[in-house]
C-alpha cells in the first residue's frame, strides 16, 4: 500500500506545528487538507468505540481520529463507512462486529496508512435491513457538529448493503452533504429509478465483482451506464470498476489499494462546491454552545459538545448561518454529570442546564484550586464587539462547601454560585481587539468549594 507523497518538514521559526507536512502529489501545499502530526504507527490506538447512548448520535460508532487531531484545531476531512448487513448489531454489545471487515478492520489491524488526513467514523446500523438514507443524513450532520469537519471535504462509501444504503442517500441527498461517494458490491438502480440524472452532481467511483452471486454486477453497471450517459447534469467524475472473476467481496482489496485504484486520493481531489464558506458572526447575531449533553442534545440553534476535551468548528448562529466562530476546549475538565437543574429563568433551554461539565478535585478546596480547564473561543474579529454568557447549574450545595466558580477573561474574572442556581449567570462585555477569547474555568479562591462549573454560553456579536 505504499502511495505516491511529498514530505515537506516545516523549517520556518513560530511555526504552529512542529511536526511533518503531509502533501500529496497533485495538491497544492495551501490547500486546506490538514498538518498531520504524532504518528505512532499504531492507528488502532487511536480507533475508538463510541457506544449508543454516550454521544448525541442515535447510532454507535467507531471512531478514528488522525495523528494530532487532539493537539491542533484543524478542520479535518470526514470519511463516514458504511457497513454490510452482517455487520448489523445494536450500537452497543455487538459494536465491535464492526471491526470484521472494511475500513473499520483495516484501522484495527493497522493496516490504515498514517498519512491519510481523514476522520473516519463508522456507524452502525441497529434498525434491520440497510442503513437507511435518513441514518446516514442524521450521522452526517452529528459528525459536523461534534468533530472539526471541512464541510467541503466529507465522503461516503459502503460495501454491499451499506452500499444500496448509499445509493439510497444519494438519491435522497445527491450533494447537500458529501464531496464524492465509492459505493461497493451494491445496487443502485433504485436509486437511479427514483433520482435519475441528479446523482451526477456527485462524483461517484463504484466497484463490483463480475462474479457476485449475492447482489448482482447489474446492480452498478446498471446506474453507472446510465449516469454515463447523461447530460443535464452530465457527470463530474462517474466511473466505475468491475473486477472479472470477483464474487461477494470487491471491497477488501479496493479499500486496502491491492487492486491498485487509490480512492483515498481520489476522494481528497473533490471538495463540494455546493457547500457555503463560514460567514463571521454578524453583528447582533449570537453563537450557543451546550456543555455536557447526557441528558439530550439541544435543538439548533444550540451548538453541542459532549466530550471533556472536545472543540466543535463553525458553529452555527441563530439564523442557522454557518460562522467562523470555534470553540476548543484546550485544557480538559475532569468530568460531566446530569446533576444540573433543569428548569430556569436565564432563558436556555432546560437541557443546557440539566447537565455540565465539571473541574476540581474530591480532595477538597486546596487540591481544587490546583486544577483548571481552559475553553478558548476562536474565529472573532479582533475589530468587533463581543459579549459572552454563560450558564452554570448543579443541584445541591456540597456538603455547605458550596460550588463557587470563576470564570477568567484577560485577567479579569467573574464568580458564580452555581449551586442549586436557576437565575444567575455571568456576563463579560466589551470583548474586543484578539480573534481569540480564552476562557478559564476554576474553583474560586473566594468560597470553599471543590467543583466548578459550565454547563453553556452564549457569544453575541454587539458592535
Amino acid at each position: 500500500m505504499k502511495r505516491l507523497l511529498f514530505v515537506l518538514l516545516l523549517l520556518a521559526a513560530g511555526t504552529a506545528h512542529a511536526c511533518d507536512t503531509l502533501s500529496r502529489f497533485g495538491f497544492e501545499f495551501n490547500d486546506d487538507l490538514p498538518v498531520l502530526c504524532n504518528f505512532t504507527g499504531l492507528t488502532s490506538d487511536r480507533h475508538v468505540s463510541r457506544t449508543l447512548g454516550t454521544t448525541a448520535s442515535n447510532q454507535g460508532y467507531y471512531e478514528y481520529l488522525p495523528p494530532g487531531y487532539d493537539q491542533d484545531a484543524q478542520a479535518y476531512p470526514l470519511l463516514v463507512f458504511i457497513h454490510g448487513l452482517g455487520e448489523n448489531g445494536d450500537g452497543d454489545s455487538q459494536i465491535d462486529d464492526l471491526l470484521s471487515t472494511g475500513i473499520p478492520r483495516l484501522i484495527a489491524d493497522d493496516e490504515w496508512q498514517e498519512d491519510l488526513p481523514f476522520v473516519v467514523l463508522s456507524p452502525q446500523n441497529s434498525l434491520g435491513g440497510c442503513t437507511r438514507a435518513s441514518s446516514i443524513f442524521d450521522f452526517i450532520q452529528f459528525a459536523k457538529t461534534e468533530y472539526r469537519i471541512n464541510p467541503k471535504r466529507v465522503y461516503l462509501t459502503g460495501l454491499s448493503c451499506g452500499a444500496i444504503g448509499s445509493w439510497n442517500y444519494l438519491a435522497a441527498h445527491t450533494n447537500n452533504q458529501i464531496a464524492a461517494v465509492v459505493p461497493i458490491a451494491g445496487n443502485g438502480n433504485s436509486a437511479y429509478n427514483s433520482a435519475g440524472c441528479e446523482l451526477n452532481r456527485v462524483p461517484i467511483w463504484a466497484f463490483h465483482g463480475d462474479a457476485d452471486g449475492t447482489v448482482g454486477v447489474g446492480g452498478t453497471t446498471g446506474p453507472i451506464n446510465n449516469l454515463l450517459s447523461c447530460t443535464d447534469p452530465a457527470p463530474i467524475d462517474t466511473r466505475m470498476v468491475i473486477y472479472p472473476g470477483v464474487g461477494h467481496n470487491s471491497w477488501q482489496r479496493t479499500y486496502d489499494l491491492s487492486a491498485g485504484h487509490d480512492i483515498y486520493d481520489w476522494f481528497l481531489g473533490y471538495k463540494n462546491p455546493a457547500i457555503t464558506d463560514p460567514e463571521p458572526l454578524a453583528t447582533g447575531r449570537d453563537v450557543e454552545v451546550d456543555f455536557g449533553i447526557q441528558a439530550g442534545a439541544t435543538a439548533v440553534p444550540w451548538n453541542n459538545l459532549h466530550n471533556t476535551a472536545g472543540s466543535t468548528i463553525q458553529l452555527t448562529d441563530d439564523q442557522a448561518t454557518v460562522t467562523t466562530v470555534s470553540v476548543v476546549i484546550s485544557d480538559a475538565f475532569n468530568g460531566t454529570n446530569q446533576n444540573g437543574i433543569a428548569a430556569n429563568g436565564v432563558g436556555v433551554p432546560e437541557s443546557v442546564t440539566a447537565d455540565n461539565f465539571w473541574v476540581g478535585s474530591f480532595d477538597g478546596h486546596a487540591a481544587a484550586l490546583l486544577e483548571s480547564a481552559t475553553v478558548e473561543i476562536a474565529g472573532l474579529d479582533a475589530l468587533a464587539t463581543y459579549r459572552l454568557e454563560l450558564y452554570a447549574s448543579r443541584s445541591g450545595n456540597d456538603g455547605g462547601n458550596g460550588r463557587l466558580t470563576r470564570y477568567t477573561i484577560d485577567g479579569q474574572f467573574e464568580d458564580l454560585e452555581v449551586s442549586d442556581n436557576t437565575t444567575g449567570s455571568v456576563v463579560f462585555d466589551g470583548l474586543t481587539g484578539s480573534d481569540t477569547i480564552e476562557l478559564s474555568i476554576d474553583v474560586s479562591p473566594s468560597g470553599t468549594g471543590r467543583f466548578a462549573y459550565l454547563s453553556g454560553l452564549t457569544l453575541s456579536r454587539t458592535d
